[in-house]
């Protein structure tokens, strides 16, 4: 059993609904499209850790506490 035939048997089943493969036939700009996405991904993925690593060192209520009282 190939990828392909295991994906179709599952996507038959409804188990796996849109497989992120590009068929073999593909045109050069579905490519293209499917490495932007991956890019954008990507660039997201950098900006969530990199809030994350902002947030672990600057607890919550951390910044200007002048004039509180």
């Amino acid at each position: 059993m190939t990828v392909d035939d295991w994906y179709e048997q599952r996507r038959k089943q409804g188990i796996v609904s849109n497989p992120q493969r590009v068929p073999a036939g593909a045109s050069d700009e579905e490519l293209q499209k499917q490495e932007t996405e991956e890019k954008d991904d990507e660039e997201a993925l950098r900006k969530a850790r990199d809030w994350d690593d902002w947030k672990d060192t600057h607890p919550r209520g951390y910044g200007n506490r002048h004039n509180m009282g």
